[in-house]
């Protein structure tokens, strides 16, 4: 089941977002305030976070919100799966629920940035075997050899 994330699992899915072992600290860091952000502020302001749940247990969550001063663009901030179940089909769940979602609001096009490092490649794999296609590439933007991937998806 995929339903609103509420504030009290916050700690849980700072947690698990840093046992995937994906993520800097300075970003562990960075959920911790989006994640009390969205629910001091930008929950009103057209942020969504929703959890996958499944027998009482946590088993990951995505975070989007319409791109400001756009008219239908939508980004993906964060979509983490606990690491015990990756590549079970939970990842392509929550995306399509977003995908849903992000219809729903009018919405025609989503964004999702990720590294290039080799670490992600399985990451990039997702996102393009979901229909995403890679848009752009800033070469070097996170640091020198890790450049920011762009990609895009049209939800007409």
């Amino acid at each position: 089941m995929i339903r609103p994330t509420t504030y009290g699992e916050t700690e849980f899915l700072v947690n698990m977002s840093e046992a995937t072992g994906m993520f800097k600290p300075i970003e562990v860091q960075a959920l911790r305030e989006v994640l009390h952000d969205y629910f001091t502020v930008e929950q009103a302001n057209g942020h969504i976070c929703v959890t996958c749940e499944e027998n009482g247990e946590v088993q990951g969550f995505a975070y989007y919100a319409p791109a400001s001063m756009t008219e239908g663009t939508w980004y993906l901030y964060w979509i983490v799966v606990r690491t015990d179940i990756q590549a079970r089909g939970v990842g392509t769940r929550l995306l399509k629920h977003m995908e849903a979602d992000i219809r729903d609001h009018q919405g025609r096009v989503v964004f999702i940035e990720t590294g290039s490092l080799p670490h992600y490649d399985l990451t990039r794999k997702f996102y393009l075997k979901n229909g995403y296609e890679q848009h752009a590439l800033l070469k070097d933007y996170y640091a020198v050899g890790d450049s920011l991937v762009f990609f895009r998806k049209e939800l007409s």
